[in-house]
């Protein structure tokens, strides 16, 4: 029975290492920088971020080239909280709708990591309004390894919807966004 728990600590803390042993990027830009296109690119083609879906992503937004980096920032860890949000609550739907189903525990299981991660997220938005951009970007981190624990929670099941892997496969998408401009910030 220990072992699940002692699964799930370890693979928290051996993502948790690897994602704060990225350095945190240097740069110089400034919260006050206007988003541009050629801005917009630069942050969505730093390490650890899929560009394919962030660019786009953020270019549909028709707030985005309004915005400073502060701003954008702030935008981010916004969208991502709505998408945890949607997500938690689509999951607890599938959990009153599948009583017996051998999925009734991982999507339990998940309902969790949905609050941790949704919880790590908003502590972070606090971060960026104060400026504190390294806490937010670890924040950020928390809030991906939190979904990467659910994600495992399915891992080898053919039975799994597709639509919880695509909201996992975001929200972790958003994180890595919300994790690194915060570092290009630090």
């Amino acid at each position: 029975m220990a072992y699940p728990c002692v699964k799930r600590n370890v693979f928290s803390l051996l993502l948790l290492l690897v994602l704060l042993s990225v350095t945190p990027l240097s740069s110089s830009l400034s919260p006050s920088d206007k988003v541009t296109k050629d801005l917009l690119y630069y942050l969505c083609t730093q390490p650890n971020i899929d560009s394919s879906f962030c660019i786009p992503w953020l270019n549909s937004d028709p707030t985005t080239f309004t915005l400073d980096v502060q701003g954008l920032l702030d935008l981010v860890f916004q969208k991502t909280q709505l998408l945890g949000y949607k997500s938690l609550a689509a999951i607890k739907g599938s959990v009153r709708t599948m009583p017996g189903s051998t999925l009734k525990i991982p999507f339990e299981t998940c309902v969790k990591d949905y609050e941790s991660a949704i919880k790590s997220i908003e502590e972070a938005q606090g971060f960026v309004t104060s400026k504190a951009y390294a806490l937010a970007s670890q924040g950020a981190a928390k809030a991906f390894i939190s979904i990467s624990v659910c994600e495992a929670q399915f891992e080898g099941r053919a039975d799994v919807p597709a639509y919880i892997v695509k909201l996992n496969l975001f929200f972790k998408r958003m994180c890595n966004i919300d994790r690194v401009f915060s570092n290009v910030l630090t």
